[in-house]
């Protein structure tokens, strides 16, 4: 059954029941009216008249009036009964001077068997500590305490100078329930209903629950109580269950409204508020479950269901030094699982020093927690507005929406401790009107959800993991499907983007997107605008702009793609690829080209051409003088290097700026960087790579993956540390056109089918040889003893 049901089946239980109580208290009315006065005789106006009201009673089904007068009694009352005074601070009962400190004002008379149908209206009950006494212990001491009432009604009560509590709702016995969490009280009172009543000058709680159920306590007022302990407005203690609180107010309390147990007893728990305004209390809201905290406590095997709307905490503050000075919350949420606070207003005091604590607190393992409409304003020295704390003790499943920050928390708007991996935080406006506010969300890991964030007066919006960021980001955690009308996200880092066809994401890291019936499989795999069952299958493989190609190997053949192709697959690692087949099943017979990273060997099986004008295929040569070689000279060869080719030397080729193909320049390494054989090919031996794993933060983490590869075998005297230039950035280094069409560098007597030979590196007429001149691209230069002809070496 949904939450909202099981309210709404409570409160058709409440409503029958409480329709039963009236009639039956009407059927009481009509049965016997009787008046305390005609009881009580002249002269004991203000004796002990407890006797008196005992004889009134009798053994109940009665309904007893009193008058606008003060009694002195303590009042026992039988089952079918109903109390009524004058009205409020009109009637009172005060319990008498020398009534012990156990006794209560008003109290059923069998407290071991409970009683039923009892009412208790229009009067004041004056519990006399001035007396001097102290609490007795248990549920003794109380103005009004009901032990085990089955349809009970008070209305329009006060009650004051209690010795413990104002109003107590109790199972039978005198001693509290503390059996161990998850166990329960016999005899509990049930469908009881509190409207309209007050308390004040309380020791411990002015209004009280203990082992009950289907309790009710509306239109309330506790304010101002005399101790300085854990003196709550409203106490929903333990043991209590499906209790509704609605439109209450307290005042001046340690809590306006605490919802709690004891170490040894079961929490509170299906508790429902509907509206309360709490003012200047310490701690407005707290729900928690003592001796449960700890990530050394046991969990909480009884706190649930805590649903809370339209509260406001009005001047939280600790002005009266409750709890040995305890620090002021509006919100504490301790050990509680499924709370649902709605529409929550924080508001604080700009007089008063908040002491750079918290506004809002989830602590202490509190899980499944959502709030949802929650206002904070004018909480300068607070140090966040809210804050969901993390380590050891930190709760889990909490999300923060539609949150409004005015003015409140130096250090964040919200924060959220480390160690949360579910957590969300949407919807924050966040304005510091002074522009001294530090960050508007901050989350020690990076596995909070944030979303929605509008910040004024922040110096960052968001800070996550550590990173600062002064525009809001966007940051979702887990997997997700996005503008995708099917496909499946199989792990927390997988994501379908704008994807049909029943595309999946099925390990860590992977994303299909603007494809259909694709999937990335490895992990690390993507596939992006493919369609026709392409698998990216090897980890961190990739498929793009394609149709029914796979790349890599299930578990192997690392980093593998294919772009642009059709029914192409690419089972090698470190490779690109790119082709066509018209039919049949995906082969890498397809293949057309292909780029391999390991070896940087280029292969295609069509045409390479140029975009360029460039002719020639050339080589670096280094000059045998270390000098430059100027363009256009012809050269030879000297050993292993190369000078200026004079008549009658073998001409190599000429300095070329037109090499559509160079060869030999050392760009990315030193040349000597790998062993070779004794045919200079390179030495590969197989090598197994390691890829460590990381955390949410960046950690690296023991666990990894291997992969075997056949590299280059390195030479132990390259040093990676030593600054390297290439070849083509070194003056020494020249390109020599070897063969194509290559402008040279000619005297005045050559001309267009002549035949080149060198003198000085320029070109003059020859018999055959592999130089013949093309045409002239330059008249000769007498200033400059030469002209230019493109020729062609062959």
């Amino acid at each position: 059954m949904k939450n909202d049901e099981w309210e709404t089946c409570e409160a058709k239980e409440e409503d029958k029941a409480f329709e039963h109580l009236t009639k039956t208290l009407q059927q009481i009315e009509d049965a016997r009216i009787v008046y305390i006065d005609d009881f009580i005789p002249e002269g004991e106006e203000e004796s002990d008249q407890t006797k008196y009201f005992e004889e009134a009673l009798g053994d109940g089904n009665v309904k007893l009036i009193l008058g606008p007068k003060r009694y002195y009694a303590t009042v026992k009352l039988p089952s079918r009964t109903v109390l009524e005074g004058q009205g409020m601070e009109l009637t009172t009962i005060q319990t008498p001077n020398h009534a012990p400190s156990y006794e209560w004002t008003v109290s059923v008379k069998d407290k071991d068997n409970g009683a039923e149908y009892i009412a208790v209206r229009h009067l004041s009950l004056d519990g006399n500590r001035r007396r001097g006494v102290e609490p007795a212990g248990g549920s003794r001491s109380s103005c009004l305490t009901f032990h085990g009432v089955k349809y009970g009604w008070v209305k329009d009560v006060f009650a004051y100078n209690s010795t413990l509590h104002g109003f107590d709702v109790t199972s039978t016995g005198l001693d509290y329930h503390y059996g161990g969490d998850g166990t329960v009280d016999s005899g509990p009172s049930q469908y009881v209903w509190i409207d309209g009543c007050k308390a004040t000058d309380w020791i411990d709680d002015g209004f009280t629950t203990h082992h009950s159920e289907y309790i009710t306590i509306s239109n309330c007022y506790a304010y101002e109580p005399n101790s300085r302990g854990n003196a709550n407005g409203i106490e929903i203690d333990d043991g209590s269950r499906h209790v509704l609180l609605s439109n209450n107010y307290s005042m001046g309390c340690y809590g306006g409204i605490e919802i709690k147990a004891h170490a040894n007893s079961s929490a509170a728990n299906n508790v429902h508020i509907l509206g309360h305004i709490s003012r200047e209390d310490t701690r407005s809201y707290n729900f928690r479950h003592i001796g449960h905290h700890t990530g050394d406590d046991p969990d909480s095997k009884t706190a649930y269901h805590i649903t809370a709307t339209n509260l406001v905490s009005l001047h939280p503050n600790k002005k009266r030094g409750f709890q040995n000075n305890t620090d002021p919350r509006a919100l504490v949420i301790s050990a509680y699982t499924n709370v649902s606070i709605t529409n929550f207003t924080a508001i604080g005091d700009l007089s008063y020093d908040f002491g750079n604590t918290p506004v809002i607190a989830i602590q202490y393992k509190a899980k499944n927690v959502s709030l949802n409409g929650i206002n904070v304003s004018r909480f300068h020295n607070a140090s966040d507005a809210i804050i969901v704390f993390g380590g050891g003790n930190r709760g889990d499943h909490i999300s923060l929406s539609n949150i409004h920050i005015y003015d409140a928390g130096k250090n964040n708007g919200i924060y959220v401790g480390s160690g949360h991996s579910n957590v969300s935080i949407s919807n924050v406006n966040a304005i510091n009107s002074k522009g001294e506010g530090e960050n508007a969300v901050e989350a020690a890991t990076n596995s909070v959800n944030i979303s929605g964030v509008s910040v004024t007066g922040y110096k960052y919006a968001v800070r996550s993991g550590g990173v600062a960021y002064k525009e809001p980001i966007t940051v979702i955690k887990g997997g997700a499907r996005i503008a995708s009308s099917t496909g499946a996200p199989s792990t927390e880092q997988s994501i379908i983007l704008a994807s049909t066809s029943s595309p999946t994401a099925s390990a860590s890291k992977t994303m299909v997107a603007a494809s259909s019936n694709s999937h990335a499989v490895g992990e690390g795999a993507i596939v992006l605008g493919s369609a026709g069952n392409s698998r990216a299958q090897g980890p961190r493989s990739g498929i793009l702009s394609s149709s029914g190609a796979v790349a890599g190997q299930s578990g192997g053949a690392f980093s593998s793609m294919v772009l642009a192709s059709n029914l192409v697959a690419n089972p090698n690692g470190y490779s690109v690829v790119g082709g066509y087949g018209a039919s049949g099943n995906p082969s890498s017979a397809n293949i057309k080209w292909e780029l391999n990273s390991r070896t940087g060997t280029v292969r295609a099986a069509g045409t390479l051409s140029s975009a360029q004008t460039f002719t020639d295929y050339a080589e670096y040569f280094e000059s045998i003088d270390g000098n430059p070689i100027a363009t256009g000279l012809l050269v030879t060869l000297d050993g292993d290097k190369i000078r200026v080719a004079e008549e009658g030397d073998d001409i190599l080729g000429a300095i070329s700026e037109t090499a559509g193909v160079v060869l030999g320049e050392s760009a990315l390494y030193w040349q000597g960087r790998y062993l070779t054989n004794e045919f200079g090919g390179m030495v590969y031996e197989p090598q197994t790579i390691r890829t460590y794993d990381v955390d949410e933060d960046g950690n690296t983490l023991p666990t990894y993956t291997e992969e075997v590869v056949e590299l280059p075998l390195e030479n132990p005297q390259y040093d990676p540390s030593l600054p390297y230039t290439p070849r083509s950035k070194r003056q020494e280094w020249n390109i020599v056109g070897l063969t194509g069409q290559i402008h040279v560098r000619v005297s005045d007597s050559v001309q267009p089918g002549d035949y080149v030979k060198a003198n000085g590196g320029i070109g003059v007429p020859g018999e055959n040889g592999p130089i013949k001149v093309m045409r002239l691209t330059k008249a000769y230069d007498e200033d400059k003893g030469y002209g230019v002809a493109l020729c062609f070496i062959k």
